[in-house]
């Protein structure tokens, strides 16, 4: 019978997140709401006050988007809001769909599809220890390495989905203090950060996935001719160095992601420096690398260039 234990293991876990996701958002939105409305009257309070002194000249659009723009955090961060814009893509959606469009195929039953890797290898396993005798223990040690690889192999795929799915998690059950955080400038670095993270373990889900199909089509392709070796050992060496190779590809995958996670946060904090050169007329400035896409100005209310004395210092 085939044995059945990523498969249960990997919906279990998934269960048990999405339980942990539903109850832990709740909890978070509850304890944001509050320091979020109070930062919420103390910026508006405190740009007002601005404004009045003559300290910030700016046109009334921009100053209704930007309060359109605080309603929208807001509301994003301590509503339901939060499930639709977040928690689906983020956690549900957006892990299948990019590894769907990586590998150009549909997404199979993550548990499953390590659970038949897994029972391919101890197939081969059993095929080679009914070879062995007293006189020739040569297939028990073949036989072994077999199944201690074919083990290790999918163990360490099979944990690397399991690390970016409970990452995911938590990264989205703590995403409403994050949000929250937009409200000043500079707070932002860390919702930047935060988005980075997402993207790391988004693109690391989507990349074991992608690898896993294709060490199962090497495999597949492969098959016949392992399964049809006159010496069964001959293709236990050759699952072995297919089992080797997937193994190099899974251990790779984590940096790979976190290469192209960087470059995607960088990108998004230029895309936001741009959006703000655009509003307000200044010049862009690209984000330094490794700051999160952060501006390194004062908060989001400073006196502007035009109405600012030669020493920095507000008009008074």
């Amino acid at each position: 019978m085939p044995a059945q234990i990523f498969g249960p293991s990997y919906d279990y876990v998934d269960a048990r997140l999405e339980a942990v996701l539903h109850d832990g958002l709740s909890n978070v939105i509850a304890h944001v709401a509050g320091p979020l409305r109070i930062a919420m009257v103390l910026y508006v309070v405190l740009y007002g006050w601005a404004i009045i002194r003559g300290s910030i000249t700016e046109p009334i659009m921009d100053g209704v988007i930007r309060l359109v723009k605080l309603c929208f955090i807001y509301a994003v961060a301590t509503t339901v809001a939060y499930n639709s814009f977040v928690t689906t893509p983020l956690f549900t959606d957006l892990p299948n769909w990019l590894a769907e469009a990586v590998s150009g195929s549909p997404t199979p039953g993550v548990g499953g599809a390590f659970d038949g890797f897994f029972n391919r290898g101890g197939y081969l396993a059993t095929k080679i220890f009914s070879t062995a005798s007293m006189t020739d223990p040569g297939p028990y040690v073949t036989g072994g390495a077999v199944w201690i690889v074919t083990a290790l192999t999918a163990a360490l795929g099979f944990g690397i989905v399991m690390l970016a799915k409970l990452a995911l998690a938590i990264l989205v059950a703590l995403g409403p203090i994050f949000i929250a955080l937009l409200v000043f400038e500079q707070s932002r670095q860390f919702f930047y950060g935060w988005l980075k993270q997402g993207v790391n373990y988004l693109v690391l889900f989507a990349l074991i996935i992608t690898v896993f199909q294709l060490i199962l089509g090497l495999v597949e392709g492969q098959w016949a001719n392992i399964d049809g070796q006159a010496d069964p050992t001959a293709g236990g060496l050759l699952f072995i160095a297919l089992s080797a190779l997937g193994m190099i590809f899974f251990l790779q995958t984590p940096n790979i992601a976190a290469g192209i996670a960087g470059g995607a946060a960088a990108g998004l904090g230029d895309f936001a420096n741009a959006a703000r050169a655009m509003t307000s007329g200044q010049p862009v400035k690209s984000v330094p690398s490794g700051n999160g896409g952060a501006g390194r100005g004062g908060g989001s209310v400073a006196p502007s260039s035009t109405s600012a004395s030669r020493n920095g210092h507000p008009r008074r």
